[in-house]
């Protein structure tokens, strides 16, 4: 079974030393990609030495000032947090989550976001995810460490990995998340454009984008929905008749 798809996404990490307990996780579990958003302390001795036999994956992460930039290639996108956030999306229990990954990763790279170990990911983070997933706990203390968390959800791509060893694709042909926010800067544009927006209207972009993320679309459905902005702006031009 092959997980060379699948992308661990560390935000903001203050302790370098999760860094390297989140390695070791997740070599154990056969996964190779990590990457590391902002990290505060890193390179650093602790990682290495909480890596323990996976010092590799260390020397091979890649490091990016932006989640933007790290999952930009990735068409499924879940984030794990414990809780419910202002910008909410769609839950899925681990064994779920861990499946539709490895489907989507038949095709293209995937990605599994983890926030920073003091409050987690942001409302700003979590709208580049599709899915989030919340690992069942005790309810009156479910704050999971972030390293134990990604060895449980690692665990459970492991397992759906080995279940749908050779099996098809159920996953659709899913944009990337660069492609998605090219989508959502053209359809702001539009909007503005077209006096739908006025200034400081940011709940109803975010709004929007929980409207679409809900629908799911594929690269079709996008691409038709950016020709529909584009002839719009034609329009508006003069390029076109009405």
């Amino acid at each position: 079974m092959s997980l060379e798809n699948i992308r661990i996404v560390l935000v903001r990490t203050f302790h370098p030393g999760n860094i390297g307990s989140a390695a070791r996780s997740i070599k154990t579990m056969g996964l190779s990609d990590l990457c590391l958003v902002s990290p505060k302390n890193y390179p650093a001795d602790d990682a290495t030495k909480m890596a323990a036999g996976a010092s590799d994956l260390l020397e091979c992460a890649t490091v990016t000032g932006s989640l933007a930039e790290a999952i930009k290639d990735c068409t499924a996108v879940v984030a794990s947090t414990a809780r419910p956030r202002g910008y909410d999306l769609p839950e899925l229990g681990p064994q779920a989550a861990a499946e539709l990954l490895v489907d989507a990763a038949k095709t293209a790279p995937v990605a599994l976001l983890f926030g920073p170990e003091r409050m987690g990911l942001h409302n700003d983070d979590i709208q580049y995810a599709k899915y989030r997933v919340t690992i069942p706990a005790n309810p009156d203390y479910n704050s999971l460490n972030m390293a134990a968390a990604v060895q449980t959800l690692s665990y459970e791509i492991y397992k759906a990995a080995g279940a749908r060893a050779g099996g098809p694709s159920k996953a659709k042909e899913l944009p990337t998340s660069e492609q998605v926010e090219y989508f959502y800067q053209h359809l702001e544009t539009v909007l503005k454009e077209v006096s739908f927006l006025r200034p400081h209207q940011g709940e109803t972009l975010q709004r929007l984008r929980q409207l679409y993320t809900r629908a799911e679309l594929d690269v079709t459905e996008l691409s038709i929905l950016r020709g529909i902005l584009s002839a719009t702006q034609k329009t508006l031009r003069g390029e076109k008749k009405p």
